[in-house]
């Protein structure tokens, strides 16, 4: 089972009236965004407030702050539709006849019980903040851990506007880079399988290597003797940087042989 709470969110709980425990027993399969339509510090308010019947379950400001009100293993109430099984259609909360184009659907279940929902600080019309963009960047990445997944644009990373077209027409608005968003989800999770270098932004010798601009390490650190003494040296894309071990502030370079 998924972790309830994302550890690097805010937990900011809501009233009970405003989500269902549990998801019915069905998998999450996509991520929906959304825009708040107004203020970070707004959302809270409005999803705690037992008269709404609203929610989702986290919130992405502008300044990269991430809030979340609802356990990702319960439903929040942020993408419903009901299904009309006599007339074969899907049904929003204000009672229209909607004809979603997410393709994942699966009548009759309602999409809240399969779907965790991101609302974003701003306007539909806004454009995301860089530390907007990698907060979310950074939530995805979380939720395809807890869950599994595997981002497709318009399938497992979707728009409320995809489920609900008549209320929410411009929810998340236009300016979501969603091709941009799975493939850097994509070259991320990639990423993740390799052996990476290790890289301790605390030695001494990568100070000295950022410092001189010599590049990327290229090896781990790495002992060798000379002249009886003990020294500490490490391979960068432009030289080769080398201390004697205990004599961290004398760090010295030679250039790489061709």
């Amino acid at each position: 089972m998924a972790i309830d709470w994302c550890p690097f969110a805010t937990k900011r709980p809501i009233v009970a009236d405003n989500f269902m425990k549990g998801r019915n027993g069905r998998p999450v399969k996509a991520v929906v965004l959304h825009i708040a339509a107004g203020n970070l510090p707004g959302v809270f308010p409005t999803f705690n407030d037992p008269t709404r019947g609203a929610s989702a379950h986290f919130c992405i400001g502008k300044n990269g702050t991430i809030e979340q009100y609802v356990s990702v293993n319960d439903t929040a109430f942020a993408n419903g539709l009901r299904w009309d099984a006599q007339n074969q259609q899907w049904i929003c909360p204000h009672n229209n006849i909607v004809q979603p184009s997410w393709q994942d659907l699966t009548p009759p279940d309602n999409p809240n019980w399969y779907t965790v929902s991101i609302e974003h600080e701003g306007m539909p019309q806004d454009k995301w903040t860089s530390d907007m963009y990698d907060a979310n960047m950074r939530l995805q990445l979380w939720l395809s851990d807890q869950f599994q997944l595997t981002y497709v644009a318009h399938r497992t990373l979707v728009g409320h506007f995809e489920i609900d077209p008549v209320d929410k027409p411009s929810c998340p608005g236009p300016n979501v880079e969603w091709d941009r968003i799975v493939a850097d989800a994509a070259a991320i999770q990639a990423a993740r399988k390799l052996t990476w270098m290790p890289i301790n932004t605390d030695s001494a010798l990568y100070n000295f290597a950022e410092a001189q601009n010599l590049g990327y390490p290229q090896t781990d650190e790495y002992e060798f003797t000379s002249g009886g003494a003990t020294y500490v040296g490490q391979v960068y894309n432009l030289g080769i940087v080398f201390v004697k071990k205990g004599d961290w502030g004398n760090v010295l370079w030679m250039k790489k042989p061709m």
